[in-house]
């Protein structure tokens, strides 16, 4: 029996996905399989290799902020406050459920905020010299912005941080507001990740490094995890917000419980040169034992997996080592989902994807698939549920973030009766 004094539970999920606007759309869309990514319209691509990315199609800012406020603060500050009004209604988060001063904002980011209205005041500043940026732009630029934004529209006045760990970013978020009411420092924790990426200098750095996808005709099919066809990574833009709370305050409220944070833990490469990864798994493996261990967990109890699955072959093939390092024989008998193949990569915020379907997998008992897997990649022998979702009832999942910086976090993630 778990003690729910003790317990931190999950009772809100604001999702911005290329493939769904709000928890309801994105998890219809992964049940069906349903891919967001299609031709980019943001910019134009006519002399970049790569045409397709995992946009917001339909999102708009407005519905959420003032227009004065989109003018001034750029779109991952916009996603960042949308995806939070999406979570607190979610957790039906109303003004006589909580003490501001006990609420705890961690909103993390890694490529942070450098779009078009970057690129505007740049401009700006080159042409017309020192005089011409205003005041705002140090603070509209910065990676705080999105922290900030959310602790002031919603009257948030508990601690507030920006963790930025490349892709293990948004799983760090979790950790730290886990800690936050563990020590009694808040009573609630709205921890997410935004991200924007959608850019001319990304792509060309991406193009550069040659990990994006060049299937351009087929834009649904081009992110393919662990598959022998994969080309490379899909870009996305996205943004998940979560609300935590003891489980106990939960049930005094009345609302639903998605999930429990178990556990979690975190590990680093360490080796000479931050963006090379081992490719025998060994710190990724650290990550999800440690997590189990945190989780009080044995290997062979874990129900699922929802992967880092990046459609890089030397990322999938190191995390498919790492889940036989850390769960042993077992690791052929777990289903592994890998729901970028349907969002793309949005860096920052893919463990919090992870974490929103783990979410959904538990409460309504459906595995969502990797789809655009045909054939595996060799080496890529485990049961990645391949093309369509899976009725498995899972009591518990993993979810794992593999970061370009060499940082990795894994958490896992409980059923609650």
């Amino acid at each position: 029996m778990v003690d729910e004094s003790l317990s931190i539970v999950v009772t809100g999920i604001g999702v911005l996905a290329c493939n769904g606007l709000g928890r309801e759309a994105f998890w219809d869309a992964l049940e069906n399989g349903r891919s967001g990514i299609g031709l980019v319209d943001r910019f134009d691509t006519t002399d970049s290799p790569c045409k397709i990315a995992g946009q917001l199609w339909d999102f708009d800012p407005h519905e959420f902020l003032m227009e004065d406020d989109v003018k001034r603060w750029h779109r991952n500050v916009h996603q960042a406050v949308a995806a939070t009004q999406y979570a607190l209604d979610d957790a039906s988060f109303d003004d006589a459920s909580y003490d501001p001063n006990r609420v705890a904002v961690a909103i993390g980011t890694s490529i942070g905020s450098r779009d078009e209205e970057y690129d505007r005041d740049r401009a700006n500043f080159e042409e017309n010299g020192w005089d011409s940026v205003g005041k705002l732009v140090s603070s509209t630029n910065s990676a705080h912005a999105s922290t900030a934004n959310v602790t002031s529209k919603f009257g948030f006045c508990g601690p507030a941080i920006t963790i930025g760990s490349g892709c293990a970013t948004g799983l760090d978020s979790i950790t730290w507001g886990v800690t936050q009411i563990r020590n009694d420092l808040a009573d609630v924790a709205v921890v997410g990740a935004t991200e924007t990426p959608i850019t001319e200098p990304v792509f060309s750095s991406g193009a550069a490094m040659g990990i994006l996808s060049l299937s351009n005709d087929e834009p649904t099919k081009a992110m393919r995890p662990f598959s022998k066809n994969g080309d490379g990574l899909v870009v996305s833009e996205s943004s998940v917000v979560l609300v935590l709370e003891r489980a106990a305050s939960a049930r005094r409220r009345g609302v639903p419980i998605f999930a429990e944070i178990a556990g979690a833990h975190a590990a680093s490469e360490g080796g000479r040169n931050p963006l090379i990864l081992e490719r025998n798994g060994k710190a990724v493996s650290r990550a999800v034992a440690g997590a189990l261990n945190s989780a009080c967990m044995n290997p062979v109890e874990l129900d699922s997996i929802q992967s880092h699955g990046v459609g890089l072959s030397v990322y999938d093939k190191a995390e498919v080592q790492a889940y036989k390092l850390a769960l042993g024989d077992h690791a052929y008998r777990v289903p592994i989902s890998a729901v970028k193949s349907m969002t793309g990569q949005p860096y920052s915020v893919g463990g919090l994807i992870g974490v929103a379907a783990g979410c959904m997998a538990l409460t309504t008992g459906v595995v969502p698939p990797t789809i655009n897997l045909d054939e595996p990649e060799e080496g890529c022998d485990l049961d990645f549920v391949p093309n369509h979702a899976r009725l498995n009832a899972p009591e518990n999942a993993l979810v794992s973030a593999l970061s370009f910086g060499g940082t990795h976090s894994a958490l896992v993630l409980r059923k609650v009766a």
